[in-house]
């Protein structure tokens, strides 16, 4: 009886392993066929930006002893795909490098200290169209616009010099912009395991803003800033920027 018994759960237990191995098997990866997958990623880029969110703030012969040079982005999305296109929605979180402790002089004098963040947050719609393609491989073309809810937020720390001079104490400045985005890169998607691939993508993205309004009460540089009015320079232009620039990025899309 017990030598019955342990042949039907060996025979079970046969069955199942060998029938989970066939269902395993069953869904070869082929991405010609894949038609949905939400992914995520991020990456590194060269930044227009400058010194245009701060270096004018005070006017002519005032300079900053550092720029902004690059930008960082973390994005998450879907993707749906049909032959000869494929629809992609995005969020992306975009940061330009922060600056901490960056000084202003005019000469050899120092007149105020100043950190500096500029962020974004830019839901996209793409389109991808494929150039190549293999069974787990392929090379795309792409292209979306979005739009971009762009922050500004700076702290200047004024020295006595500073404040003699520029007839402005300490304060913090904070901003926020609402602009078109777009962006074209060319990307390469290949197996990286299971139904999970690895994508990089060479891009350029745009973003530039004309204007910012100011979201809090301050005696600032260029003068006195209220809730809703335009930030301006010391010369009293509009605070303008390029946040865009060069990128490359790397994301992994999980198929379902």
């Amino acid at each position: 009886m017990w030598i019955s018994r342990i042949a039907v759960v060996l025979t079970l237990g046969a069955a199942f392993a060998f029938g989970g191995a066939d269902r395993a098997e069953a869904r070869k990866f082929d991405i010609k066929s894949e038609r949905f997958a939400t992914y995520f990623g991020g990456g590194f880029g060269v930044s227009n930006l400058s010194d245009h969110a701060f270096g004018q703030a005070a006017g002519t012969g005032v300079l900053t002893d550092q720029i902004v040079r690059s930008n960082f982005s973390g994005e998450f999305g879907i993707i749906m795909t049909a032959d000869p296109a494929t629809l992609r929605i995005a969020g992306e979180y975009l940061m330009a490098r922060s600056l901490t402790g960056a000084k202003a002089y005019a000469g050899t004098t120092e007149y105020y200290e100043f950190d500096s963040k500029v962020s974004a947050f830019v839901p996209m719609a793409m389109v991808e169209s494929t150039v190549w393609k293999a069974l787990e491989s392929r090379a795309v073309l792409g292209g979306g616009i979005g739009y971009a809810m762009v922050s500004l937020d700076q702290i200047y720390r004024m020295t006595a010099d500073g404040t003699a001079a520029l007839g402005v104490g300490s304060y913090t400045e904070k901003a926020t912009a609402q602009v078109l985005a777009w962006r074209a890169y060319f990307s390469f998607e290949t197996l990286f395991v299971d139904t999970t691939t690895f994508n990089l993508e060479l891009g350029y993205r745009n973003l530039k803003v004309g204007a910012l309004q100011s979201s809090k009460d301050t005696a600032a540089l260029s003068g006195s800033q209220t809730t809703g009015s335009d930030l301006r320079n010391g010369d009293g232009s509009n605070r303008a920027f390029d946040f865009g620039g060069g990128y490359l990025n790397v994301y992994f899309r999980f198929y379902l």
